[in-house]
C-alpha cells in the first residue's frame, strides 16, 4: 500500500467558538488544495481517508470527487485539538494566540479541549497501525493534520522525538508492504519515501515520471521498520 499523506491547507481563524471550533479553508488554503488537486490529477488513488476536520476533507474533495471517490473519515486522525474552541494558524498562534497561547505553553491542555501529547501519540499510531493492518486500497490519500502527520512519521522512523516540517498542503509518502494479519501474527513494514514536497505551489505536471523514467525500480533499497521493532 503506498500512502499519501497530505497536510490541510490553510484554514480560517476560529476565536473562542460557543462549539468546537472546526473552520474551513481561506482564500489561501483554497488556492493551495487547487494546487494540489492538479499536482495528483495524473495518481491514480483507489482509497481517500480524512480526519473528520473541516480543513482536512476540503483539501482533498476535489481529489476525491475526479475518481468518484467517498473520503472514509477515521476519527483517530484527527488533530491534538480535536475539541477546542479555539483555533488559530500555527503560525500566528505565538503573535494573536494571546491566552490561548499561554494556556498551551503551560500544558493546561485539558482546559482548551487538547488531548494530552501522550494520548494524542496513542490515539494516531493505533489509528495508522489499523490502517496498515487493513490496507482499505492499493493507493491510499491520507488528508490530516501537521501534529498527525508527524507522529505517523516519528512512529515510522522509530524517533518519538523526530521533528519534521510539513507545510500547508505538503505531501508525504509511506509505502506499506508485508501487509499482516488483524491479530498481529506478523507485522507491516513501513518506508518513508518523502516529505514535505511542496511542488505543487510552483510547477504542473502531466505525467509521473520518476527517477527512473517509468520503469520499474531495480530492487529495494531502504531499510524497512516493522512495527515492533524497538523505538531507539
Amino acid at each position: 500500500m503506498h500512502v499519501v499523506l497530505i497536510r490541510h491547507g490553510r484554514p480560517e481563524t476560529v476565536v473562542d467558538s460557543p462549539a468546537i471550533a472546526d473552520p474551513g479553508l481561506c482564500d489561501l488554503g483554497r488556492w493551495q488544495a487547487d494546487r494540489l488537486t492538479g499536482w495528483l490529477a495524473c495518481e491514480e488513488f483507489d482509497h481517500v481517508v480524512t480526519s473528520p476536520k473541516r480543513r482536512a476533507i476540503q483539501t482533498v474533495e476535489a481529489v476525491a470527487s475526479s475518481r468518484s471517490l467517498t473520503p472514509h473519515v477515521i476519527t483517530g486522525f484527527d488533530e491534538i485539538d480535536l475539541r477546542s474552541h479555539t483555533y488559530l494558524p500555527t503560525e500566528l498562534l505565538p503573535t494573536e494566540g494571546g491566552a490561548y497561547w499561554e494556556m498551551i505553553c503551560q500544558k493546561r491542555y485539558d482546559e482548551i479541549g487538547w488531548d494530552t501529547p501522550e494520548a494524542f501519540r496513542d490515539r494516531v499510531v493505533a489509528a495508522w497501525d489499523a490502517l496498515c493492518r487493513s490496507p482499505p486500497g492499493e493507493n491510499v490519500l491520507l488528508a490530516c493534520h501537521g501534529g498527525t502527520i508527524r507522529t505517523i512519521l516519528a512512529e515510522v522512523a522509530g524517533n518519538p522525538a523526530a521533528g519534521f516540517r510539513l507545510d500547508y498542503t505538503s505531501i508525504s509518502r509511506i509505502q506499506v508492504t508485508a501487509q499482516g494479519d488483524p491479530d498481529g501474527a506478523s507485522d507491516p513494514f513501513c518506508t518513508i519515501l518523502g516529505t514535505n514536497s511542496t511542488a505543487h505551489f510552483d510547477a504542473e505536471r502531466t505525467a509521473v515520471v520518476g527517477a527512473f523514467r517509468g520503469s520499474e525500480r531495480p530492487g529495494d533499497t531502504t531499510v524497512r521498520r516493522p512495527f515492533t521493532a524497538p523505538s531507539t
